[in-house]
Formats: C-alpha cells, sequence, structure tokens
C-alpha cells in the first residue's frame, strides 16, 4: 500500500506517532521527496550521515559487505518506517549501504533541520531512543542466531518471520511470502552463500513444506518449519 498523505507516514511511523498536529506540520515543512528506481543506491557505507529517511512507497533493504564481497542484508524497511538514524544521531558515516528493492520513494530530512527540533522536543528523544534500543535488539538476535543456530534453524526462522511481515494467500493455499525473494537475496540475508539455501530449500520443497517459484516463496507447512527452528533452538 502506497502511503499517499506524507503526514500520514510520520504520524503513524514508529518514530514520530504520538506528536501532535503542530509538530507534524513543522516537520513536513522540512522533508523533500527523493524517488529511486528498482537496484538503485540510496547511500553506501562511508557516505555522511545527513539525513534521515522515511519510506513512503517501496522497501528498502540496509546491506554490509565484509573485506572479502560478502554481502550480508540486515534488514528491509517498507512503508510507513524509517532509517538512516544512527549516523544522523552521531553525525558519523554511514553504517551500512541502503540500496531500493524495488520503485520507491523517501521523505528525506535533513540533520541540519532534525537536531534542533529534537533538541526542543524530549518526547521526541525518548521515541528515538526507544527505536535504537529496538534495533539493537534485532542486530544482537542476528548475531546470537548466526553464532548459535545451524542453518536449517535460521532459514526456518527468516522464512516464517517474513511470511508475517509479508505473507499473502497463495494460489494453492498456504502463506505467499509477498517479497521478490531470488535464492542469493536470501542468502544474502542469511549471510551464507546460495548453494547452501537451495539446497535446504529443496530439502523442504520435497518434503511438500514449501512452494518455489520465480523469486517467490510459499510456506505450505508452517508448523513443520517451527519444529525445525524448536529443535535448533534446543539441540
Amino acid at each position: 500500500m502506497v502511503i499517499r498523505d506524507k503526514k500520514e507516514l510520520l504520524a503513524n511511523s514508529e518514530l514520530l506517532s504520538g506528536l501532535d498536529g503542530d509538530m507534524l506540520d513543522r516537520l513536513l515543512s522540512m522533508t523533500v521527496t527523493r524517488k529511486l528506481a528498482k537496484n538503485e543506491t540510496l547511500f553506501v557505507k562511508g557516505d555522511p550521515g545527513d539525513s534521515l529517511f522515511g519510506v513512503q512507497e517501496g522497501k528498502i533493504k540496509i546491506v554490509t559487505t565484509s573485506p572479502n564481497g560478502k554481502e550480508v542484508t540486515l534488514n528491509i524497511i517498507e512503508e510507513g518506517q524509517f532509517f538512516g538514524e544512527i549516523a544522523l544521531l552521531d553525525g558519523m558515516d554511514r553504517t551500512a549501504d541502503a540500496v531500493a528493492m524495488e520503485k520507491s520513494e523517501l521523505l528525506v530530512i535533513q540533520r541540519r533541520d532534525f537536531i534542533p527540533f529534537l533538541e526542543k522536543h524530549p518526547k521526541l528523544c525518548i521515541q528515538v531512543m526507544q527505536l535504537l534500543c529496538h534495533r539493537v535488539r534485532i542486530t544482537s538476535e542476528m548475531v546470537e542466531d548466526a553464532a548459535f543456530l545451524p542453518l536449517d534453524g535460521r532459514l526456518a526462522k527468516r522464512l516464517l518471520n517474513l511470511a508475517e511481515l509479508y505473507g499473502e494467500e497463495g494460489e494453492n493455499g498456504g502463506v505467499l511470502i509477498g517479497l521478490n525473494l531470488p535464492q542469493q537475496e536470501l542468502a544474502r540475508m542469511m549471510g551464507t552463500s546460495r548453494e547452501s539455501v537451495n539446497k535446504q530449500l529443496q530439502i523442504w520443497r520435497g518434503a511438500g513444506w514449501i512452494e518455489l517459484a520465480r523469486g517467490k516463496v510459499t510456506l505450505m507447512d508452517e508448523d513443520a518449519l517451527r519444529d525445525v527452528l524448536e529443535a535448533a533452538e534446543f539441540d
């Protein structure tokens, strides 16, 4: 769903919800619009952290790359969500890349405008801290999963999470993950190779737990995947 009204995006976002109309109007006056084509890069690691972004349309993936070129997808930012707050607040460089997964439209607030506004509104400061804490918890969970869960457990957990966030009714029943999700992209989310992900997906397809189409995954037996995750967590 495209959020047509910019003020609606601000009012319903996790970062800015609860602000009164006057505050939202002042923030809105600071925004400009930025459009991105599919696969267009918004910023890369090391770029100046001088802007906060809100997704009005589309999806943005946050990606980091190791020195040997291995990519890991850290997060997917969807419509109604803001990102870029870490570098914006501390004034340091970006810590990851941001790339449009599809045609996207963003609201942009410059640091030079947002920081003075933040200093005048303690309630907003608290909401920003809460959002940062949420991001830290997600990152900690990802590190813990990578350290302690085998691939089948991590992959089952990721598919279940994606189904919860983006699930749609599949043509043959089940839950279709409503993202363009080629296996290479899924491998980046897992921090592993496409071959390893493909091998596990084929096992589950053979068991009838999932269906695969070009860039699409449908969960036919979520309970079976939950059992895989539970077994991995208690192994």
